[in-house]
């Protein structure tokens, strides 16, 4: 079978991924975890806020240079190794080109946050930009091929790597610069161990002009969509620190710590299997429609109880984690609670654009986020820290509406019934935060120690699991079942092996051929 086709049992191969690329998350958000609790008692607000500010444009630098080929490459049917071959390439070339240009603006960036330090910061930060353009390709590859190396691996090992020169180097006092020469380090051995898991070299003598063209022309509207995401994201930073000071930016930078995390659960457990599944798929409308409503109906039985949980629990989380001086990241991440649930339900939406060939539609899904995000911004910076939050969340709900519009027509399913899936979550999800705001106003979590508050806030999480998961069974039990379902099948395929430990030749990942 070629790596074009769909294979028999997609859904196993999916399930499967969901659980090693889930695996791998969790055991690299764990050490994360470990990594901020030291550096949030080593490094201040403003050595974060300093890296924010300098570092604000080294995000569209990275998923520019090279997001849309990526994309391209994962999606294409054929042709798939002279396609690898001319990414490298190009994607090496613009990383190169997007460092530099960072290197040359990183004055006016300086001059933006009204400090000398965060030009050095940017100056410095312009490398990242380079070493990260090395790996895209490889992980794209890791991706195609449904291997989950990336997830299980390279990504624990970068967090690893980071934490170990970050800490040592801020606990010598370096501050925010212990913080640049940790990202060095975690792009590198991320980079560099992406080769090394991939198996496959580029051929030079493939490369092609022509075959550029081809790529760009599917990859140009992922890119476009990505610039436009990640300039209105550095808008926001820039506003923000330039507003109200980069002590609260580096507040908020930590507060979106906070709400991404459960969300990155979602995007790097399914998103990341989503995108070759749908793309094996797209062909065949009915399966297209059974996948797509699967994929919403479980994300959103996951990501909303997450999310409505830091709306009652994320100031005495970060009270207790982080530390004192932490606590109006925790009133912020409080705020944008809705951020975690209607970016993890807009990430399936853009999957099945990519998946679907119909890319055009990311850069006008972006431009209404970016327009949305950006306007609500404006109008809560004067507000405060706490009003960006909810800005956040105002925005996030907008563009989960106008996704959902969108994705209707592509798929051919109705919206109600895009929202059949997804409202008897958000409705346990409420029922579970009301009855976590009633224990937090009994324990007060944040108020003990960090042991006390750690078994405090666990005890409260095993109470929201049960609740939310009792409102659900009343009001849709075939949601809980599936849930079961899917974790008992995970477990089965996780543990599943053949005699000598090796696993069935079909779900082999990181090995197979290019064809």
């Amino acid at each position: 079978m070629s790596d074009s086709e769909a294979p028999r049992g997609l859904t196993g191969t999916v399930i499967r991924g969901v659980g090693l690329a889930g695996s791998g998350y969790a055991i690299s958000q764990l050490i994360n975890l470990g990594i901020y609790v030291a550096l949030a008692r080593l490094a201040t607000p403003q050595d974060f806020g300093q890296l924010a500010a300098g570092a604000v444009l080294v995000s569209a630098g990275l998923y520019v240079s090279g997001s849309g080929l990526a994309a391209a490459v994962i999606q294409r049917p054929d042709r798939v190794e002279e396609a690898a071959s001319t990414a490298v390439v190009a994607t090496v070339v613009a990383g190169f080109i997007f460092g530099l240009g960072e290197l040359a603006i990183s004055p006016l960036i300086g001059r933006l946050f009204q400090s000398h330090e965060v030009t050095l910061v940017a100056a410095a930060a312009s490398g990242w930009i380079v070493i990260r353009a090395f790996a895209i390709i490889p992980d794209a590859m890791l991706q195609r091929r449904f291997s989950f190396a990336r997830r299980v691996i390279v990504d624990p090992l970068g967090i690893v790597v980071f934490g170990a020169v970050a800490i040592a180097t801020t606990a010598a006092g370096m501050g925010v610069w212990g913080l640049v020469l940790g990202n060095y380090a975690q792009f590198t051995a991320m980079s560099v161990s992406s080769w090394l898991l991939v198996g496959w070299r580029p051929k030079l003598g493939l490369v092609s002009v022509a075959m550029w063209r081809e790529l760009v022309r599917f990859g140009r509207h992922v890119m476009a969509s990505g610039l436009i995401s990640q300039a209105s994201g550095a808008f926001n930073r820039a506003i923000i620190g330039r507003v109200l000071g980069t002590a609260v930016l580096g507040q908020f930078r930590y507060a979106t710590r906070i709400s991404q995390a459960p969300l990155g659960a979602m995007v790097n457990a399914g998103s990341y299997v989503l995108f070759p599944a749908f793309s094996r798929i797209s062909s065949e409308p009915r399966r297209f429609q059974r996948g797509f409503l699967r994929a919403v109906r479980l994300t959103a039985v996951v990501s909303t109880p997450a999310s409505f949980a830091l709306l009652a629990l994320a100031t005495p989380l970060a009270v207790v984690v982080f530390g004192e001086q932490w606590r109006q990241a925790g009133v912020v991440a409080s705020a944008m609670f809705a951020f975690t649930a209607a970016r993890a339900f807009i990430s399936v939406v853009r999957e099945t654009f990519k998946a679907s060939g119909r890319s055009e539609l990311l850069t006008k899904l972006q431009t209404v986020s970016a327009v949305l995000t950006l306007g609500l911004l404006a109008a809560a910076v004067p507000l405060g820290a706490t009003a960006v939050g909810a800005s956040v969340s105002l925005s996030s709900f907008g563009v989960a509406a106008y996704a959902t519009r969108a994705v209707s027509p592509i798929t051919g399913i109705p919206i109600r019934a895009i929202l059949g899936e997804i409202w008897p979550s958000v409705a346990a999800s409420a029922m579970m935060a009301a009855a976590l705001f009633g224990a937090e106003a009994v324990v007060a979590a944040g108020s003990h120690g960090t042991a006390a508050g750690v078994a405090l806030l666990t005890a409260e999480g095993l109470l929201g699991i049960a609740v939310y998961l009792g409102a659900l069974r009343v009001l849709a039990p075939a949601h809980v079942r599936e849930l079961f379902e899917v974790i008992g099948h995970m477990r089965g395929r996780l543990s599943r092996r053949r005699p000598g430990g090796r696993r069935p030749e079909s779900q082999r990942d990181a090995a197979a051929p290019i064809t």
